[in-house]
């Protein structure tokens, strides 16, 4: 009897603090997944209406891509156009938005946030890491887009190709294409389980959530091609803009801001932030930051470079994401920093952005409100990633692997394949993200290094003068060994992200450029009169789609004569690794203190370093460095044409047009400058005058164009 009343009693009794917060901690926690289910399903809703948007743009682009066609090659090449390049028709803001969805992924979302909490201020690496990516996108796309015109190339691999004519260098740039895109396919879809289920407390060995968005994305792609992906980027673009400002803005009301007073390092929880990195420390943030130059490489951004429907398109896209890192990676890292005082009483934390986040939406009804639109828009960057990863590498394969094994394929047959290869690829990916037990992890975090390896054969292909290009299987050797030292170093170095050793990436770059050097000087040494060498019949692959003459440094240089590209002048590339250097913190910093508290010859002295602005005071210097950075690559944007698509012939001598035209497909070019020409008349509401003829008109006699086209003009 005692017993039954001491348990009465017992549940009589008022709870205790201890349970009442967990009983509160879970009602919130119930409350946040309740309003997530509401935005994730209107943005999934949303990507759906995408979808079938873009569906039948696809299904009229295919109809008259048929009709446009003279056979089944260029019925096919048709398909592989219209289903991979969006039938090279993306406007501007979808050209935009697209550009930045692919380069600000799940990672600035929820990846900087995470490394700032747990590295501190060396965290600041990413903006030199964006402005590396600018700067070599700003330096070669140009070419490559007027290329891709005059050559007719569609496919990532397409320029490498038509330049070298090498089987053996052509899938050797394939490879270090696909590699890194898979294990990054696969790294998203990690991340895409492990923040879902993060967000509605679901087990990590549960997959399903995973499984299904990954179905989701894999029907998209299906239905519309680079179309819909593009248009999911847009809206996925628009919302991280969104959710960056809504959580930066947020967080700074609840908490302050870096010159507050919460940036003390005498109070601040970890004061070793504020300490000048070691010099092992500094070269490798600038081997790391210099190693996302590759990304100038990637197949999904050299897709958007063919895909939009005119190069003012790109040129305003070159200045969004040059300025976004001042918005994106600066409300990361400050949501980082600031999250280690927001969470000081939390002791260890798995997953810091997601505390934080929560710890927000608890604060106030608007933070709820920020929290549930910054973490769908985390989910969508995860999403907007992969999508471009699965369709980049599906047009690899279809274009560098079906297409030629199967040169009379239909467009039917063409779009089945593409089908295939894209649910095969997700398979794998799938396969590999529920197996992994961390290895992947491990070489995402080299996915650049393999990356960088495939960009010598592009800066060498596009500006080194004939007689300095190396043989297409030096390059394809040394590229390889590049590979190999990238993926050994790895393994035997132990690097990893957060630590911030001398990038494995940079050292299979520089293993890759000796060994070029080493192999073409022994070539040229065997064969010092210069004759031509002869690559063997099955290295040379199918060519007539480019154009009867071949592509060279001199055609490419007629191609561009008049137009405006910051690699070839003489100032812009040192400036750019100057100001890279000078961003280190180095000189004119508090070097060589060490962490407040630290022990020295048995006391404790205050070594407290210098801040401007709540920063250190390298860290200040590293982010007014930038600023230049910035603003010299914003002039080279400026720089450029805004109607780079025709101004090259226009501004060419009649001699260098019938060039250009007899190098490549002229009823392409000449569509493509009707069509221009033709908007811009329409915009100006001017009538035809003979001064009004296409761009090409003076060679027309001697390249007959088709009727079909006279028509059309």
């Amino acid at each position: 009897m005692t017993e039954v009343l001491t348990a009465a009693m017992a549940n009589l009794a008022p709870a205790s603090p201890d349970s009442n917060h967990r009983l509160l901690e879970e009602d919130s926690n119930q409350k946040q997944r309740n309003g997530l289910i509401v935005t994730l399903s209107l943005y999934f809703c949303m990507m759906l209406s995408m979808g079938v948007l873009a569906w039948r743009i696809q299904r009229r682009r295919h109809a008259e891509a048929a009709a446009r066609a003279s056979d089944t090659a260029e019925s096919a090449e048709g398909a592989i156009a219209s289903h991979f390049v969006a039938g090279n028709s993306l406007g501007l803001f979808v050209t935009v938005f697209t550009l930045f969805a692919s380069l600000f992924s799940g990672y600035t979302v929820v990846g900087v946030p995470n490394e700032s909490y747990r590295t501190g201020f060396v965290a600041f690496r990413w903006i030199p890491c964006i402005l590396f990516i600018c700067f070599g996108l700003l330096g070669t796309q140009p070419r490559m887009r007027r290329a891709s015109l005059v050559r007719h190339h569609q496919s990532p691999c397409d320029f490498i190709t038509d330049r070298f004519r090498s089987q053996l260098l052509r899938y050797t740039i394939l490879f270090l294409m696909l590699c890194p895109s898979i294990i990054y396919l696969a790294a998203q879809l990690i991340s895409l389980s492990d923040t879902f289920n993060d967000l509605f407390s679901i087990s990590h060995d549960d997959h399903t959530a995973v499984i299904c968005i990954a179905i989701f994305i894999l029907l998209l792609e299906f239905i519309g091609g680079l179309s819909v992906v593009a248009y999911t980027d847009s809206i996925q673009g628009v919302m991280m803009i969104v959710g960056f400002i809504l959580m930066g803005s947020t967080m700074c009301a609840l908490w302050g801001s870096w010159s507050d007073s919460i940036f003390d390092p005498t109070t601040y929880p970890k004061p070793a932030f504020f300490q000048v990195p070691s010099a092992e420390t500094q070269l490798g943030m600038w081997t790391y930051s210099f190693s996302w130059v590759s990304f100038l490489s990637l197949p999904h951004f050299i897709q958007r470079t063919y895909a939009c429907d005119s190069f003012r398109n790109l040129k305003v896209g070159f200045y969004v994401i040059t300025i976004a890192p001042w918005l994106t990676m600066m409300v990361g890292l400050y949501v980082g920093t600031v999250g280690v005082w927001a969470l000081q009483d939390e002791g260890t934390v798995s997953s810091p952005f997601t505390a934080i986040i929560s710890r927000m939406m608890d604060e106030s009804d608007f933070g709820y409100f920020a929290g549930l639109i910054v973490l769908t828009t985390s989910i969508a960057a995860i999403m907007s990633t992969a999508d471009s990863l699965l369709i980049a590498i599906s047009h690899l394969v279809t274009s560098e692997v079906f297409w030629p094994l199967r040169p009379r394929s239909t467009p039917g047959q063409i779009d089945i394949a593409a089908k295939v290869i894209s649910t095969v690829t997700m398979a794998i990916s799938l396969a590999v993200a529920i197996t992994d037990d961390g290895g992947l992890s491990d070489l995402s975090s080299i996915q650049n290094g393999m990356s960088l390896q495939a960009c010598p054969a592009f800066i060498i292909g596009l500006f080194f003068p004939s007689r300095l290009v190396p043989h297409a299987w030096c390059l394809a050797v040394a590229a390889l060994c590049g590979f190999v030292t990238v993926v050994t170093v790895k393994y035997t170095y132990d690097e990893d992200e957060d630590n911030y050793q001398f990038n494995s990436g940079v050292w299979g770059l520089l293993t890759h450029l000796g060994i070029l050097a080493i192999l073409e000087g022994a070539l040229r040494l065997l064969n010092m009169k210069r004759a031509p060498i002869t690559l063997p019949a099955w290295d040379s692959p199918p060519t007539a789609r480019f154009g009867e003459q071949k592509l060279t440094h001199e055609l490419l240089s007629t191609i561009m004569d008049g137009i405006y590209e910051p690699y070839v002048r003489g100032w812009f590339v040192p400036l750019v690794f100057v100001l890279s250097f000078a961003a280190l913190p180095t000189m004119f910093t508090s070097a060589g203190l060490p962490p407040l508290g630290t022990e020295v010859n048995g006391t404790y002295p205050d070594f407290r370093p210098t801040t401007v602005g709540g920063l250190p005071d390298w860290t200040f210097k590293l982010l007014m460095v930038s600023v230049v950075f910035t603003l010299t690559l914003l002039y080279g944007v400026y720089k450029l044409p805004d109607e780079l698509d025709d101004l090259g012939a226009k501004k060419a001598e009649p001699a260098k047009e019938e060039l250009i035209v007899g190098a490549g497909d002229s009823a392409s070019l000449y569509h493509k400058s009707v069509r221009h020409r033709s908007q811009r008349m329409v915009r100006n509401n001017s009538t035809a005058t003979a001064s009004s003829d296409v761009v090409l008109s003076s060679t027309t006699p001697k390249t007959p164009v088709p009727p079909t086209m006279q028509a059309e003009a």
